[in-house]
């Protein structure tokens, strides 16, 4: 099934094998694809397109499970309290000048949980983007508001990662209190000893990270199982077929930036 552009709001919504997209097109700025202002939301197996701004993922508890999501500037954007488990996401080819940005998380208020959980996802780019030889670098995010909390881990950062890893917002950005870690990821862009030096930033051990699996950040044991969504509540496990299946997914990032290279 195919939808230009949604709007969710009724709890306990389930989506699968939809596409969401927005062809507006990076000169038009802001255009969504998909809103999400409900709790218990799950998307299975969606493709989320757009350019600026591709979702908004506006509050409460939601699942992104095996999802595609493509964007320029903030393209996953809200203040929800998400966590988006083996998706492949990836950064398209802005307007000139721009960067891509990954997230900008709203979370304006230090009490509660909210936050974006980036969990066993590739972040990799567009063959456009590739074919570009990466005029645009890539930020994982940027913090929309003062205690912005994005979580990256147990992923596959492929290398238009610009080094420094986050972005500033504006100049009344303090920095100070968002929370942004990284934790046990792979890849080309996934070396962290560049990274932003802000107070905010920091790295995470096991038992820390621990905290922002599906079934502790959206308690996903109360609600996930009744989707019929594949329900995976803690650290991938690293050995055996799933370690296999990972190495698919970072050979599937190779692929795409060898077909860039191509001729039409």
């Amino acid at each position: 099934m195919y939808i230009s552009i949604y709007q969710r709001y009724g709890d306990g919504f389930v989506a699968s094998g939809i596409t969401f997209q927005n062809t507006a097109g990076s000169e038009k700025q802001q255009a969504l694809a998909l809103l999400t202002k409900a709790s218990f939301l799950a998307f299975y197996k969606c493709r989320i397109i757009g350019f600026q701004d591709t979702l908004h993922a506006k509050r409460t508890y939601q699942l992104f499970r095996e999802c595609e999501i493509s964007g320029t500037v903030d393209f996953i954007f809200g203040d929800a309290t998400a966590v988006f488990r083996s998706c492949y996401i990836s950064a398209r080819k802005p307007l000139a000048g721009q960067s891509n940005t990954v997230t900008a998380q709203g979370r304006d208020v230090s009490a509660g949980k909210g936050g974006f959980v980036i969990h066993n996802c590739i972040i990799s780019a567009t063959s456009e983007l590739i074919a570009s030889e990466y005029t645009a670098r890539t930020y994982l995010g940027r913090p929309w508001r003062d205690f912005a909390r994005t979580v990256v881990m147990q992923s596959y950062l492929d290398n238009n990662i610009d080094p420094q890893g986050w972005l500033e917002f504006d100049s009344r950005s303090s920095y100070l209190e968002l929370y942004y870690t990284e934790y046990g990821n792979s890849g080309p862009g996934s070396a962290t000893y560049d990274r932003a030096k802000w107070k905010g930033f920091r790295l995470i051990n096991s038992a820390e990270a621990y905290q922002f699996t599906v079934r502790e950040f959206i308690d996903g044991d109360m609600w996930i199982p009744a989707t019929g969504v594949p329900y995976t509540p803690d650290f991938i496990d690293w050995s055996g077929s799933l370690r296999r299946r990972f190495s698919k997914c970072k050979v599937f990032a190779l692929v795409l930036r060898i077909l860039a290279t191509l001729p039409i």
